[in-house]
C-alpha cells in the first residue's frame, strides 16, 4: 500500500469512526465521568458534590458543587457547570481510522484499539479534571478559587495541566500509539531503520 492510499483509507475510516464515537458518546463517557468524579472528590473534598450526565445532552458532564454562588438574577445557589469530555477524546476516531487503514492483522488491530482506548480514556479523565479545576479557579470568583487553593493546587499547575490536556495530549496520544504499534510500516514508508550496534 502506498502512503497516499494509507492517508485516503485513514480519512474514510476516520469519518466512520467519528460517527460511531459521537453516537456512542453517552456510553463511552461513563468511565470518564466515574473516574473524574472520584479524583475531584478526593482532591476537593466536601465542596465537591458529584458529576452527572447533563439531562439535555447525555455526552456532556455536569459538575455539581456545594460552593454557594451569587447568580446574576440575584439567587444564591450551589455552583454547577458543564464540561464536554469529547473535547479530549477525539483521538479515538482518529486512532480508529489509522488502525483500520493499516495493513496489520485483525488481531493486532483489535489489540491496538483496545490499548488506545485505555490511553485516550486517561487523556479524557485528565482533561475533565483539569478543566473542572481551571473553571473553579478562574471563572467563578474568589469563593470558588479559594476552594481550589485550599486543596493545595497552585494556579500555575492548573494552567499548565489544562493546556496539556487541551492542546497536547488529545492530538499526540493516538499518533504515538499508532506509531508504536506499526513501527515496521513506518520504517517501510520512510526508509529509516535504527542504526545497528557494532
Amino acid at each position: 500500500m502506498r502512503l497516499f492510499e494509507l492517508v485516503l483509507l485513514s480519512a474514510l475510516w476516520m469519518l466512520f469512526g467519528f460517527m460511531l464515537w459521537y453516537y456512542l458518546s453517552a456510553w463511552h463517557g461513563v468511565p470518564v465521568r466515574l473516574m473524574a468524579s472520584e479524583i475531584l472528590s478526593s482532591t476537593l473534598g466536601e465542596p465537591f458534590f458529584n458529576m452527572i450526565p447533563n439531562p439535555d445532552r447525555h455526552y456532556l458532564l455536569q459538575v455539581q458543587t456545594r460552593i454557594l454562588f451569587d447568580f446574576p438574577d440575584g439567587s444564591r445557589e450551589p455552583l454547577g457547570f458543564i464540561v464536554n469530555p469529547l473535547v479530549y477524546g477525539y483521538g479515538l476516531p482518529l486512532l480508529f481510522g489509522l488502525v483500520m487503514a493499516a495493513s496489520a492483522s485483525l488481531w493486532r488491530k483489535g489489540l491496538t484499539l483496545l490499548g488506545g482506548y485505555a490511553v485516550i480514556l486517561l487523556v479524557q479523565v485528565w482533561g475533565v479534571v483539569w478543566e473542572s479545576l481551571m473553571t473553579l479557579a478562574f471563572k467563578f470568583g474568589p469563593a470558588a478559587h479559594q476552594v481550589v487553593a485550599a486543596a493545595g493546587i497552585p494556579d500555575e499547575l492548573i494552567a499548565l495541566c489544562y493546556q496539556l490536556g487541551v492542546l497536547i495530549f488529545p492530538a499526540l496520544a493516538p499518533v504515538i500509539i499508532w506509531l508504536l504499534a506499526n513501527w515496521q510500516e513506518v520504517e517501510r514508508y520512510t526508509g529509516w531503520k535504527p542504526p545497528v550496534k557494532p
